[in-house]
């Protein structure tokens, strides 16, 4: 290997997970590259063609090509007129024609490269090669595909070689193991031991609480339970498709905009522009702004920061912000406490729900907590799917009161308690199915059936149909013909928990709608590559992780969405999630709602008020309501509750002159409107 300074390799939780294949064979990837990289710059949207070692001519869309499987490893680029070009090390490549350097830069990109390289004996079989990936460096694989796509392209480099079933190291192997940095297996499991950070004045920082984070167990139950929604800005007019504000830059630029105070409606417009958000979304984020106690309001339709909102989140006090927001919500600084071991966002999910009794802890939930400690320096991102408290995040915990395990179950609720509607067993066995089938990689058949039953569950008419040229799942809403609509879905399971760049094929994708004559496109798996997200919006394709539309059906068993409502948000690909987010969290409002004026009207039942005789007010009602509710509750909002649990067929409430009176036992009716449920029900 000719002497020249190693690749500088990237931290391991920045390279990528998987490496691209170019059509063609698996010893030829060497030769293929210099093909294809030869005819660029070229404009995305023209075609490539190369020759495979038996003279076969294989052509594909420049742009697929690139972003698939070039883009990744850092062997394409795209320049500022929308055309794809060699990168600098790729050019560098093509004129020294080293393949020990080319070699060098894709273990500086790419996780388990150099690292093959070390892991490789005298009986080396690429089943003992995916046995250290994933025991040694921990990486999620269950499959030999990414292992035999790295040995794919060592043995065209000239690295190794294979002699029968062995995967044997060559000389040109052996010299370039000499030179390369490796990453230590315990960094990249996670688990190496990292240098605490000096104090810097922190619990000095923290006094601005003064008392405020001594809180009693009983408080810290009771924080809130969702963040709710924060825009981020990349639907906004100002900015491009790759520049979103990160949850703390987006909190700070929202509290600037308010100034020293704001009217609604102008607030409203400037937060339009800056973040390109709808008015509905709008009222959304209030909702959740407010409650963050960063925004107050000073009159009618008017507000302003709150008096600790500047100090709190500005640049340098990412700290202070985390301490705010874990006194105001559930599971925020216990995060750190299960971190100590590298862990999955569906892993902290499932910790909020069995050690804290968080039961509306969801992903998306958890993922914004995380980004706030991310950025407070409390937390780090291992790779793409697990995170690790740091040293600072280890200190700043012990400075906070945690809230304790859930140790005991809550007593039986009486008659005026509410309960959280159960899952349906139809919802539990298709989110089971879902997370069963959809990280093994092999069982993709069964990953596209369970799909199947989670679509019909949302309403849809879904009919599994699979092989070559069909898609996966088609889903008719079976609405009058105006109405009707169709989305075709693909089935992505993976076995190392992330669908690669290469496994999504926006043109099969295409062809397949216009086959179908479909409305929409998805596409669900458990986790997807990052460049995917870009190029699915790009081509409006919605990307649904397993865990999102596990949530969603959970949801939807709750709360259904009419399948009017779920076609505006299939159409909207920019803000697909939040979108469904925001209007989930207005039917579980509606809901909420009717409980209350349930356990209102119940309470004054039993009260024997000789005077009012077990009736309240309309006025009453809404003045008790308005103290739980932000946005306060309108009165055509309580006006169709009351309408509808005073109808014949729900007979909650008798109404008298604007007057209202509980009828039945709650448990009636839930059990009549359990009844009305299973009668309309459709097989």
């Amino acid at each position: 290997m000719p002497n020249r300074q190693p690749v500088p390799a990237r931290p391991w939780r920045d390279r990528s997970n998987s490496l691209g294949y170019i059509q063609g064979g698996t010893e030829a990837q060497a030769d293929l590259l210099r093909q294809v990289l030869a005819q660029l710059p070229c404009d995305g949207a023209e075609s490539l063609e190369w020759r495979t070692p038996e003279g076969k001519r294989v052509s594909a869309r420049c742009e697929d090509l690139c972003r698939r499987v070039l883009s990744a490893p850092g062997l394409a680029e795209r320049t500022d007129e929308a055309q794809w070009q060699p990168s600098a090390y790729a050019t560098q490549w093509l004129e020294n024609k080293d393949d020990s350097f080319l070699a060098a830069h894709l273990h500086a990109q790419v996780k388990f490269f150099g690292e093959l390289l070390l892991a490789i004996g005298d009986q080396t079989k690429h089943a003992d090669l995916l046995k250290v990936a994933t025991e040694t460096y921990g990486l999620n694989w269950t499959s030999l595909s990414p292992v035999r796509d790295r040995t794919g392209w060592l043995r065209s480099l000239g690295m190794i070689e294979l002699w029968g079933q062995r995967v044997v190291r060559t000389e040109l192997g052996d010299a370039l193991l000499e030179v390369l940095p490796l990453c230590p297996p315990e960094s990249a499991r996670g688990e190496g031991e990292e240098v605490a950070e000096p104090d810097g004045g922190e619990e000095e920082q923290l006094a601005f609480f003064g008392d405020s984070l001594q809180l009693e167990q009983v408080d810290l139950r009771n924080r809130r339970a969702l963040i709710g929604y924060i825009p981020r800005g990349n639907a906004s007019e100002s900015r491009d498709g790759d520049s979103t504000l990160t949850a703390t830059a987006a909190l700070r630029r929202l509290v600037a905009l308010l100034g020293d105070g704001t009217g609604l409606e102008e607030f409203s417009e400037l937060c339009a522009s800056e973040f390109g958000i709808s008015k509905r979304s709008f009222t959304t984020m209030m909702h959740a702004l407010r409650h963050t106690g960063l925004v107050e309001q000073t009159s009618f339709n008017r507000f302003a920061p709150s008096e600790e909102a500047h100090q709190v989140i500005d640049e340098g006090n990412e700290r202070l912000l985390a301490a705010h927001l874990h006194m105001r919500y559930l599971f925020f600084g216990e995060i750190l406490r299960h971190l100590d071991k590298p862990a999955t966002t569906s892993m902290l999910v499932a910790v909020a729900k069995e050690t804290y009794g968080y039961t509306q802890a969801s992903n998306g939930e958890v993922r914004l907590r995380l980004a706030f400690l991310q950025e407070a320096g409390l937390v780090e991102r291992v790779d793409w799917q697990r995170f690790r408290v740091t040293g600072a995040g280890r200190s700043f915990a012990k400075r906070l009161t945690l809230q304790l395990p859930v140790e005991a179950v809550p007593e039986k609720a009486d008659s005026s308690e509410h309960v959280d509607a159960p899952r349906t067993p139809v919802s539990e066995m298709a989110i089971a199915q879902l997370r069963q089938y959809g990280n093994v990689g092999t069982d993709s058949r069964e990953f596209e059936e369970a799909v199947g039953r989670a679509f019909a569950f949302l309403g849809f008419k879904a009919e599994h149909l699979g092989g070559a040229g069909r898609t996966d799942v088609l889903c008719i809403a079976q609405l009058a013909a105006k109405d009707r609509y169709r989305i075709i879905v693909d089935a992505k399971s993976s076995g190392n928990g992330q669908v690669a760049e290469s496994s999504v094929k926006f043109d099969a994708l295409r062809d397949h709608k216009r086959k179908h004559k479909a409305d929409h496109v998805v596409v669900v798996g458990p986790e997807f590559a990052p460049r995917l997200k870009n190029w699915a919006a790009e081509n409006e394709v919605i990307l649904l992780r397993i865990e999102d539309l596990a949530t969603l059906l959970d949801h939807h068993s709750r709360n259904p969405m009419p399948l009017t409502e779920l076609r505006d948000v299939f159409s909207r690909i920019d803000t697909f999630s939040d979108d469904l987010t925001e209007r989930y969290q207005a039917l579980e409002r509606r809901s909420l709602l009717m409980r209350r004026i349930i356990d209102l009207a119940f309470q004054e039942a039993v009260d024997e008020d000789p005077v009012d005789d077990g009736y309240i007010s309309v006025e009453n009602i809404i003045y008790a309501l308005r103290k739980e509710f932000t946005p306060r509750p309108s009165r055509q909002e309580v006006d169709e509750l009351i309408a509808f649990l005073s109808s014949p067929v729900v007979a909650a409430l008798e109404s008298t002159k604007g007057r209202h009176k509980l009828i039945d036992s709650p448990q009636n009716l839930a059990l009549r409107l359990a009844g009305l449920g299973g009668t309309v029900g459709m097989d």
